[in-house]
């Protein structure tokens, strides 16, 4: 039952991770494109 556990445990780490990395990557490129559509509208 602990392993059993362990692994729910461990399972669970990896995805609140990847879904993380995944919002900050998401994040970058939101601002990316915020900032070349700005930069279009300026010029």
């Amino acid at each position: 039952m602990h392993a059993e556990r362990r692994v729910r445990v461990g399972s669970l780490d990896v995805r609140s991770s990847y879904s993380h990395g995944f919002t900050i990557t998401f994040g970058r490129l939101i601002r990316f494109h915020i900032r070349y559509s700005l930069k279009i509208i300026h010029h």
